[in-house]
């Protein structure tokens, strides 16, 4: 039996979910120094921190959920 389930979300519809309330917090090399880049959920860099806590900070002042990728 097989039924169409016209809610089931595209492939596009997925890569965009959360692309207006997720940042993701990477931590990245740059002159020998660990800096942290947060990334929105659709792949647009919102922004880079000098630590990891002021990144965290950024992302919750700016109404993003931070989250961490390792």
């Amino acid at each position: 039996m097989s039924e169409q389930n016209d809610a089931l979300l595209t492939e596009d519809d997925f890569a965009r979910l959360g692309a207006n309330d997720i940042a993701y917090v990477r931590p990245f090399v740059q002159e020998e120094k660990v800096h942290f880049m947060l990334v929105a959920g659709d792949g647009r860099q919102l922004g880079v921190a000098p630590d990891y806590r002021t990144a965290i900070a950024a992302a919750l002042e700016n109404d993003f959920e931070p989250v961490s990728v390792h």
